[in-house]
This record gives C-alpha cells, structure tokens and sequence, in this order.
C-alpha cells in the first residue's frame, strides 16, 4: 500500500529485532508494528496542507484508523503493547496511550485490562462522523452510531455546498440514515463534486451500507480529508427531513454543517447531519490547529 515509503525512525538494530522472530504470532505483530510505523512516517511527510498541523497523538491515531478503514487491521486482531508502540514509533508512551484512548473513545478499539488493546468488532459504526459523538447518560459514556445508506445521485447545484464545491452542472449526494444507540434517528447527507466522484452515482445504495465514506473517497479516488470546518445551529429542517424524522412541518432541529478538505485545502466534500430534539448531549470535540 506504502510501497517506497521511508520507515526513517526505525534503526537497524530494531528492522533486525523485529525480522527475527520465527513464530505465526510473533510474525503477525511485527507486520503490525511495521504497518503502524508505515503509516505514521505517511502522515508526517508532508502531505497535510501547509499551515494545517495537529498534535502527535491524532496522528498516531489517525494512522491507526487508516490502517483499520484499509483492512490492514481487522475486528479482532490485538495492537502491539504501548511499551512496544513507543519503542519503535516516534511518539513518546504518554502519547500512544493518548491515541490509544482517543481511537477507544470513538469505538475504534477496545482496551482489556490486562490482556491490550483489540480492533473493535463493529464495522457498522459510523466512523467518518467521529468527530461529534452522543454522550449516555453518565456524560461520558459515548453512544455507538450505525449508518445506512438511503439514496446516491446526481442534484442540481444552488444549495449551501455549491459556494463551497464550486459550481458545476450537478453534484453527487449521498443520503444515509444515522442511527444513534437505537434510540432516535438523524439523517445525513453528504455533497461531493459531480465530476470528480460521479461514478459512485450508479452504485446501489445498498453497495455503500455500512461502509466508511471517508474510506472510500480515500481509497478509490486519493482523496483523503486532512481537515474539517464544522458550524452548527438550531434551524427549522427542511421539509423532507421532517417528515423522515416523524416530525411536523417547519419543526427546528440542531444542523451540523461539515465542510471536508483534501490536499492543498481544496475543498473536498460538504456534509449535513440533520438531529431532531433529543435529550442525549452532543459533544463536538475541538479541532486542534
């Protein structure tokens, strides 16, 4: 995936440790660490927009993520030890179990006292909305958040994303149902540049169930989002979410607009989730500079 890459903070001494072991598992957590060590050298290289930085553990755990949305680690599989982690990364142990944290706080992963830190077997959860998450009743607890993807199409320009998109004869939108704990339902939908993504527009919507769009962009078309713009308000939904939410016509809701930039900060995707009146609490986590 990484082919060329530069692992420059792995010496010689430890590519040697690390080639030596003979086992099944022992084999399986050195590829780990070296997949982890791939992808934390391709987030510092350079490739963030200039001017955009963040803090050492959000890439870490940025590449973790990547390395879980990519099929490099599956549900399941167990994470080098954070002794190990900052042995071989360059990220001090302080950091990695802040990352650690971080990707557990949003359901990426799950830490067992005493046994490590294990991919979270939930491939349904909404991982490209993870950096606004519904809190339970204890005010930490965070809300697991399903997905399902509605509709995809071609739509006219003139709405708010086009000053952000750019205007074009149409532009894709990918309508999905969000699922928060079962328990209340918003609606998301997200508007990419006709042009550039308008193969996804003959994908079955059923195709895109369960799957992170964030990934995809990614992966299919090398378009990562390196940065997010958020802006939210008490507005009066539109009329169609309403009555998909079971409200009346004209209802206000809290509206969360996502604006999404790739490389050289150019505009990416924009991004609307619709939440009706809810008791739970939405946190919005700050977005460091």
């Amino acid at each position: 995936m990484f082919h060329g890459a530069k692992i420059w903070f792995l010496d010689p001494k430890s590519i040697e440790l690390y080639s030596s072991f003979k086992n099944p598992v022992e084999h399986r957590r050195r590829e780990a660490i070296l997949e982890l060590a791939r992808l934390a050298n391709t987030l510092s290289d350079g490739r963030r927009p200039t001017g955009v930085r963040a803090p050492k553990y959000q890439l870490l755990s940025d590449g973790i993520m990547q390395a879980i949305e990519t099929g490099e680690l599956k549900p399941g599989d167990r994470l080098p030890g954070e002794s190990e982690m900052a042995q071989i990364l360059p990220f001090s142990l302080g950091t990695v179990q802040k990352a650690l944290s971080h990707l557990a706080d949003r359901g990426a992963v799950v830490r067992r006292h005493g046994s490590g830190t294990f991919v979270a077997d939930a491939p349904s959860q909404l991982h490209d909305l993870w950096h606004f998450r519904f809190l339970g009743d204890d005010g930490q607890t965070v809300l697991p958040v399903f997905t399902r993807v509605t509709k995809v199409a071609e739509v006219a320009t003139g709405g708010a994303w086009t000053d952000f998109l750019g205007h074009e004869a149409n532009h894709l939108r990918i309508d999905r149902d969000v699922d928060v704990n079962h328990e209340f339902k918003a609606v998301a939908r997200m508007f990419l540049t006709g042009q550039r993504f308008s193969e996804l527009a003959s994908e079955p919507p059923a195709a895109l169930d369960n799957m992170n769009i964030r990934a995809l962009l990614r992966q299919r078309f090398d378009a990562p989002t390196l940065r997010i713009v958020e802006q939210v308000g008490a507005e009066a939904l539109p009329d169609d979410i309403a009555r998909m939410l079971g409200l009346d016509i004209g209802a206000n809701g809290l509206v969360l607009h996502i604006q999404g930039y790739g490389f050289r900060d150019a505009p990416l995707s924009y991004q609307v989730v619709y939440i009706p009146p809810d008791t739970r609490r939405l946190e919005l986590l700050p977005q460091k500079p």
